[in-house]
Parts: structure tokens; sequence; C-alpha cells
């Protein structure tokens, strides 16, 4: 015998697979105009990261560093200072100045004469044999002398080199004739003074009253 169904079914209870209470009410939408359902538009699109997880990951992203800037900065500085350089007129050295010639200073001419010293009285100065002049009688010569210092009163004395003796010096026949009188500091006195002797090589010598052999000069004869 076969069983019926009963004719009147327990009605549906509310859950996930039943139908909606009363009193339910769908959930509101997004802003977007749909609705989110595990990760899942209500287009079917996936959702998208959020902005906070985006600011997130750029915080660990490599930073940018600044060495090929600073590389190409002093490049263009290098290229300028070059450019600058090659540029610009050369600045005059100082040390290549000309030098100023000097003037050489005219050296004191050489005093012409043999030079003596008195030492009893401390006179000093030079004299020389201008000129020379022999004869059948003797020997003149032209004597100039030179005082510097003190006052001189001079003579003059012959030694022939053949053996004669010492001849003293005579007032010469020709002019100006030597003076006898004393020589002051500063001035010079020339004169001719005789000798008779024979004509050989004689050694003329400058004298005073007190000292015999001041200074020697040598004839030739």
């Amino acid at each position: 015998m076969s069983v019926q169904p009963p004719t009147d079914a327990p009605p549906p209870t509310s859950g996930p697979d039943g139908p909606p209470g009363a009193g339910w009410a769908p959930a509101p939408l997004s802003a977007s105009g749909s609705a989110n359902y595990a990760g899942m538009t209500s287009t079917g699109q996936p959702e998208q990261p959020r902005a906070a997880g985006g600011t997130e990951i750029a915080r660990y992203a490599p930073k940018r560093t600044l060495g090929p800037l600073l590389i190409a900065l002093i490049g263009i500085i290098v290229a300028v200072l070059v450019a600058y350089s090659a540029l610009r007129p050369p600045t005059p050295n100082p040390s290549q100045s000309p030098t100023p010639t000097r003037t050489p200073t005219p050296s004191a001419t050489p005093r012409v004469g043999t030079p003596f010293t008195v030492r009893a009285t401390g006179a000093s100065g030079v004299w020389q044999i201008a000129d020379q002049r022999w004869d059948d009688q003797g020997l003149a010569i032209l004597v100039r002398v030179t005082l510097d210092d003190g006052e001189l009163t001079c003579y003059f004395n012959a030694l022939p080199n053949n053996g004669q003796e010492v001849v003293r010096g005579e007032t010469s026949g020709l002019n100006p004739a030597f003076p006898t009188g004393p020589i002051q500091t500063g001035s010079t006195v020339s004169g001719w003074v005789y000798f008779p002797i024979e004509r050989s090589n004689t050694l003329v010598f400058l004298r005073t009253a007190n000292q015999a052999q001041i200074s020697g000069i040598e004839v030739a004869g």
C-alpha cells in the first residue's frame, strides 16, 4: 500500500539556505554602486589595493641617489673652467718685466806714478819721471810730484849702474826747473833736474834732508 505525502508541509525556516525571514532588508550598496563579495566587486573585477597599502609599498621602494647628478654637475663646472682658461688673455708675468739696465759707474782712473811715504813726517803722495834727456855731460829728467798728505821739501839723487858714486841732483838749465821750496797737501809740482853722470842705466831716488832714499825709479841709459 502506498504512502501519501502529507498534505500540509511545515513552513520553511529562515537560514543560509532558506528564504529571508520577516523584516529582512538588503544591505545598502557601496558608494560605487556595487556590493563587494569576498574580494570581488559586483562587476566581477578583482578588488584594487587600498591607497594605504600603496603608501606602505612606496616606503620600501629603493631611493634615488644624487651621485649621477653630482657627477654631471662637476663635469659642467670643469668644462666651464677649461673654456675660461683657454679664452682669457694671458696675464703678464711680473718676473718677465724688463730689468732696468744699470749705467756702469766709471772706474777711477788709475794714478800714474810711484807712491811714496816719508817715514819721518808721514807725508805721502806719488811721483814720476815724465821725460828724460841724455847729453855728453849727464842726464836731465822731468819730475812730477803730487802730494796727498803732509808737507814735503824734496831732493833727488842718482846712482848709476856703472859703478859711479851717488850723485846729487842739480838745478837744470831746462825750463821749468824743479822748485826747491816746500810742497803743500793737494799740490802737484813739476820741473827739470840735472845729474852730471856718465850714460848708463841709473836709479833715481826721491829724498828729503833727513831721509836719503824714500822711493826710487830706474832710468834707461
